[in-house]
C-alpha cells in the first residue's frame, strides 16, 4: 500500500512542537503529521494533521525534505503558527472509538531543538534550516 504522508516542523523560541506516539512495541516523539487523504494536497494534509493532533492552526511556509517511510514518501514542511494559542492533545480520526490508553497519540509538547538534535526528523530540520 502506497500512501504519502505529510508532517510539519513548527519552531517557536528555539523549540520544536512534537507529539508522542505509543504503539504496542514502542513510545516515541515525532513531528505532527500523517497520511494524505485522497484528493488532498500535501500542504493541506500537513495543516490538517497539525490541527487534528495539536489543535493549532498553521500555515505552510516551505518544503524542508522528503524521506522514504514504510508506505511510500513522507514530506516535511516548515510551518508557522497563525495564532498564539497553546497546543492541546488532539486525536486521530481513525481511532475515535478507542479508549484513551489504546490510542497512539499520547501527548503534545514543545521540546528544545537542542535536546532533540539526535531525533531523525529534527536533525533533518536543523540541517535544512542551518540552525
Amino acid at each position: 500500500m502506497n500512501r504519502p504522508r505529510a508532517c510539519a516542523a513548527i519552531i517557536k523560541d528555539d523549540k520544536v512542537l512534537m507529539v508522542c506516539h505509543q504503539t504496542s512495541s514502542r513510545t516515541y516523539w515525532t513531528l505532527p503529521g500523517g497520511g494524505v487523504n485522497a484528493g488532498e494536497t500535501l500542504e493541506h494534509a500537513a495543516v490538517r494533521e497539525v490541527k487534528e493532533e495539536t489543535g493549532l492552526d498553521v500555515e505552510v511556509i516551505d518544503l524542508l525534505f522528503v524521506e522514504e517511510y514504510q508506505y511510500g514518501k513522507s514530506y516535511c514542511y516548515l510551518a508557522k503558527l497563525i495564532s498564539d494559542a497553546e497546543p492541546t492533545l488532539g486525536y486521530d480520526p481513525e481511532e475515535h472509538e478507542l479508549f484513551e490508553f489504546d490510542k497512539m497519540l499520547q501527548a503534545v509538547e514543545w521540546h528544545s531543538i537542542k535536546d532533540k538534535k539526535d531525533d531523525v526528523q529534527v536533525s533533518k530540520v536543523i540541517s535544512t534550516l542551518k540552525l
